[in-house]
């Protein structure tokens, strides 16, 4: 018996054919055969390479995919033999060298490889790279274009470089909608298992919160991860040429959810119709242009769809939103508002602001308007800002401003609760904006409830110094907007104040409210009794070892350390306010806990619910932003398992609160205020008190 038995060759092929490999200019000598092994079950090179012949012509598939070839390896360690001119050759493309290890694939491509020629020309128009689907192959190449230097590259190898890195990119973004999609279908699944099992009725079911939990892994909110999951859902089971857009690197993520959003009120016919003409359109053209393609060939397949949809974000996203800008300003604006409603409104503010423009109001017709807004929505009439302008040119000291209610006017003037009689259109209107002017004159602002935690440092308040203060869901602000800010709020009969003190390392020390009014506060920066001047500057000791306003002098390495505490006049007026505020502070437990303000409830007093909420901030829930003013405050464990207590209470806005309770999720408080939270997919994060940034 042979001691290398021979492979099956195919049962269509004949034993035994007859020929040999087609390699013409083939000459294997006697001395070139000894120097080669044959693999295998083969007694030389000819019945191997007759063997193969075979093959090949009854497959035209890759031999080397074939079953025969599992599990062959080469009879001797090392690397293979030196190619000559005489054996058959095999190449490989970089097509199918996409399997291969990008690491290895870009020390291939380095000086040694590629004739020792760096890739960043393959990048050029048209070049071999510059068309390259996403793959190892390619992002091998970009990495070694990058490594050959920034400056080698010409501009048109430099965009042909990011342009192939964008492409990576979107089949990155096409992993993510798979990967999404497998997990959302998990956790439906699991859902709907157990809702099975539960004959329908239970309140609480495995994989019910996927939006919540993908949230904590992505770092954005619940609701930012259900779109990526509708998205995702959509794009694999309804749109798949836009999927293999994305696959190809030619649609981005953004313009993929796009067309997700677009067709989700479609049937899923008209889905695929609609995915083919957006997958064709969306390549190269902006993402607002195909969201109108999108638009329009929704609205004209399905206009009972969009319908229902615009009524849906009214009755469940219809709202006023108030939010800050990049610049640190802020905006207010009315969303998923009717759209006769918002061109009418819109249109109402810039009549009245050229009503003011007209009557020498100073400022560009945009900052009029932005005036006008904030007057109507404060119940101030904006033709008042006329008296007062013309008041202001004529009399430094005016006196008194006019106290016209809203919609009331004089005998000639129509006031706001009617249109204007002067506005665009009319001879002498001037749209053009005048950047060089001054604004309208600004009024104080309307007294307003302090329902939001305004974090002011004592020294600002006091106007010792210009540290930013902070407002819940605004970040820092400047001195003269706390300023603002205290004035109104101290002014409306339903703010309340409380004071936290905060350690060196800004988390919470201790907390304290005052009970009822104090409208002195909006004059704080001055005596008690003195006239208003919140940015009045208070007297201040001489300058003495520590330096003004309590600061450090400067030590010999020229650093100033930071603040010592105020100096013994400032102390003694906090003391004064403190006094007059009738605040008793009452510790915030930090690392342990002696229980001294556990309650024998399962309501938290408003005390308590303070001093959890000075704490914590915000929702304890990993990657959570919202409010802990805003939310609940839930028992880590239940009561009266857990007591009511600073170490077992954290708060959660209500999407946690109920996520918590779902099957899979497991929350410990390991400290007071360290939140160890446990997801359905095993992993697990911590979350940590509030670090304040005054």
């Amino acid at each position: 018996m042979d001691e290398h038995p021979q492979p099956d060759p195919d049962p269509g092929l004949s034993p035994d054919p007859e020929g040999a490999p087609d390699c013409p200019d083939a000459r294997i000598d006697a001395q070139a055969a000894a120097d080669l092994d044959a693999p295998p079950g083969f007694k030389d090179l000819d019945e191997y390479f007759a063997w193969l012949q075979r093959l090949i012509d009854g497959d035209p598939g890759r031999p080397e995919d074939r079953p025969e070839f599992r599990g062959w390896a080469d009879p001797e360690p090392g690397p293979p033999p030196e190619p000559d001119n005489l054996g058959c050759g095999i190449s490989i493309s970089l097509g199918d060298a996409t399997d291969v290890d990008p690491a290895l694939l870009a020390a291939m491509t380095g000086p040694g490889g590629l004739g020792g020629m760096l890739p960043a020309p393959l990048f050029a128009q048209e070049a071999a790279a510059d068309g390259l689907r996403p793959s190892p192959v390619l992002a091998a190449l970009t990495e070694r274009a990058l490594a050959g230097g920034l400056a080698r590259m010409t501009e048109d190898e430099l965009i042909g470089v990011l342009r192939a890195s964008v492409r990576l990119a979107n089949r990155e973004g096409w992993k993510q909608e798979l990967l999404i999609s497998e997990f959302a279908r998990r956790r439906e699944q699991a859902k709907d298992a157990e809702t099975a099992a539960a004959g329908g009725r239970a309140s609480f079911r495995a994989g019910e919160f996927p939006g919540e939990e993908l949230a904590v892994e992505l770092a954005v909110s619940p609701l930012a991860a259900a779109e990526k999951i509708a998205n995702a859902q959509d794009l694999t089971r309804r749109l798949p040429a836009t999927l293999a857009g994305m696959a190809d690197g030619l649609i981005d993520p953004y313009r993929a959810a796009i067309s997700a959003e677009g067709t989700q009120y479609l049937s899923d016919d008209d889905a695929a119709a609609v995915d083919r003409i957006l997958a064709a359109f969306a390549p190269g053209r902006r993402a607002s242009a195909l969201a109108r393609k999108a638009a329009a060939l929704e609205l004209k397949l399905a206009p009972d769809a969009v319908k229902a949809r615009k009524e849906q974000a009214k009755r469940d996203r219809q709202r006023v939103e108030a939010g800050r800008e990049k610049s640190g300003n802020a905006s207010l604006a009315g969303r998923e508002m009717d759209t006769a409603d918002a061109l009418a409104s819109h249109a109402y503010i810039c009549a009245l602001a050229a009503r003011l423009r007209a009557a020498g109001v100073d400022g560009p017709l945009d900052a009029l308007r932005v005036r006008v807004f904030a007057e109507l929505t404060q119940g101030r009439n904006p033709l008042d800002l006329i008296r007062t302008a013309s008041v202001s040119a004529s009399d430094p000291d005016p006196g008194p401003e006019p106290a016209t209610a809203p919609g009331a006017a004089d005998d000639d003037d129509p006031g706001t609760g009617s249109w204007p009689a002067w506005g665009p259109g009319d001879p002498g209107y001037d749209e053009t904006p005048d950047d060089d002017t001054p604004g309208a004159p600004r009024r104080e602002p309307t007294p307003l409830p302090a329902l939001v935690n305004l974090l002011i440092p004592a020294d600002t308040m006091l106007g010792w110094s210009d540290a930013p203060g902070q407002a819940a869901g605004w970040g820092l602000l400047d001195r003269q907007e706390i300023t603002d800010i205290l004035r109104a709020a101290a002014q409306h009969p339903r703010t309340r104040w409380c004071a936290t003190l905060v350690g060196p390392d800004g988390t919470a020390v201790a907390h304290a409210c005052a009970d009822g009014r104090h409208p002195w506060l909006a004059d704080i920066t001055g005596p008690p009794g003195a006239p208003p001047d919140p940015l009045a500057p208070q007297p201040q000791p001489p300058p003495g070892p520590q330096g003004s306003h309590g600061q450090r002098a400067p030590n010999s390495s020229g650093d100033h350390g930071g603040r010592d505490g105020p100096d013994p006049p400032q102390a003694e007026r906090l003391a004064e306010i403190i006094a007059r505020l009738g605040l008793t502070f009452t510790p915030i437990a930090k690392g342990g806990c002696d229980h001294g303000a556990a309650e024998d409830r399962y309501t938290p007093s408003r005390k308590l619910r303070h001093l959890v909420r000075a704490r914590t901030d915000r929702c304890d829930a990993p990657g959570c932003d919202a409010p802990a003013i805003h939310g609940d405050l839930d028992h880590t464990t239940e009561y009266p398992a857990g007591p009511t207590c600073q170490c077992n209470l954290g708060p959660k806005c209500r999407r946690h609160h109920r996520s918590k309770q779902a099957p899979g999720w497991k929350l410990q408080q390991t400290q007071p205020g360290v939140m160890r939270w446990t997801l359905p997919s095993g992993r697990v994060h911590t979350t940590t008190r509030t670090v304040y940034d005054l």
